[in-house]
């Protein structure tokens, strides 16, 4: 019984301890792209854009390393409009629920799209299935965009 009421002290003291920014970090870096467990070649096009420069991932799979990586150098500034207007443009129905899951990403090997905001003080991020049969309606042409952004940007 004391440990019970020793465990409810202490998930209400981390709650009460949270304020609201603490829930929702500033944005030093907005993350997009598209990843896939099991495909060949280059299965990883993520991109970071922080402090006015766009940076590419130098990776080619998560199975390479956990953490996603970025190239040191960023890519041309002609670029940079694309990845601003993703960001600038990010749906509120995303930002009403970090941390979601939306559809079934990767389940059966089609790839999926992330989404992150992060700062030296935290992360809010998304997973989302690349199927628009499970995107809502709320979302649908700022996901289409995104697929064309990609598209559009240089990997390597």
């Amino acid at each position: 019984m004391r440990r019970i009421y020793i465990s409810s002290l202490l998930t209400l003291s981390l709650f009460l301890g949270c304020s609201q920014e603490d829930e929702a970090p500033q944005k030093d870096a907005f993350i997009f792209g598209w990843w896939s467990a099991f495909c060949t070649g280059n299965c990883i096009k993520i991109y970071k854009l922080e402090n006015g420069r766009l940076y590419a991932d130098n990776m080619n799979s998560f199975r390479e390393a956990a953490i996603i990586t970025y190239k040191s150098q960023p890519l041309d500034s002609q670029w940079l409009s694309i990845a601003q207007g993703l960001e600038e443009n990010f749906p509120q129905f995303l930002r009403n629920d970090p941390f979601a899951v939306i559809g079934c990403p990767d389940c059966d090997d089609q790839g999926a799209i992330y989404f992150a905001f992060e700062n030296r003080t935290g992360i809010m991020y998304w997973q989302v299935d690349t199927d628009l049969g499970t995107w809502p309606e709320e979302i649908k042409p700022y996901m289409e965009s995104v697929l064309q952004a990609i598209d559009q940007l240089p990997q390597d």
